[in-house]
């Protein structure tokens, strides 16, 4: 299922090159693919409780989880914040960043616990290297995105889901609920929240 995913994502993206912008906006049929459900938060808003910038507003409202975009992107911005594509994707990847590290102290916390049984103490060491792996990959998607370089920008994205995907597949093929199965669900959907974003570069 997620070789399926990158497919598709990758057909998805690949057509955007011929335009002068890397157009990063997976179909709606891209995301119903991906397992991560879309919780009642992340559902169109019409009313927000605050006022929120409208060009942010629209950049999230493009967004497979526009609520979730706001959510985790306004708290980090000040009235000097440049609002656009490409300053907002950096900020959704930062975010992202910061939540991979709490998925990684959750998951060491949870490891370190002597309750936790052998089957997923196994499988949750598989899953901090995973999120390792995702880590030491910031500063290559934060050049992709600087850069303008589409086909690098995919790839390095991909590979993140892919790296969220082996930590649940990790659960799923020895039938055990994962205790972090939230976690990589925010950061599943912070990712697609990142690829839908359209990042200009002219």
């Amino acid at each position: 299922m997620k070789h399926l995913i990158l497919f598709l994502i990758f057909i998805s993206f690949s057509r955007s090159t011929a335009s002068s912008s890397i157009s990063l906006a997976p179909s709606s049929l891209d995301a119903q693919f991906l397992s991560f459900p879309k919780p009642e938060e992340d559902q169109p808003f019409s009313m927000l409780p605050v006022d929120v910038d409208p060009r942010l507003q629209q950049l999230c409202e493009e967004t497979e989880y526009p609520i979730k975009c706001l959510t985790t992107i306004i708290s980090f911005l000040d009235d000097k914040a440049v609002v656009d594509p490409v300053s907002i994707v950096k900020e959704e990847v930062d975010v992202f960043y910061g939540k991979v590290k709490e998925a990684l102290h959750k998951a060491s916390k949870r490891l370190s616990n002597r309750s936790t049984s052998r089957f997923v103490t196994n499988r949750l060491k598989s899953c901090i290297d995973d999120y390792k792996t995702i880590l030491k990959n910031k500063q290559k998607i934060i050049d992709a995105i600087s850069m303008g370089d589409t086909n690098k920008l995919i790839k390095d994205l991909n590979s993140n889901v892919d790296n969220i995907y082996a930590c649940e597949d990790e659960f799923k093929e020895a039938n055990i609920k994962s205790p972090i199965i939230e976690m990589d669900s925010l950061l599943g959907r912070m990712i697609i929240n990142s690829l839908s974003i359209g990042v200009d570069t002219t």
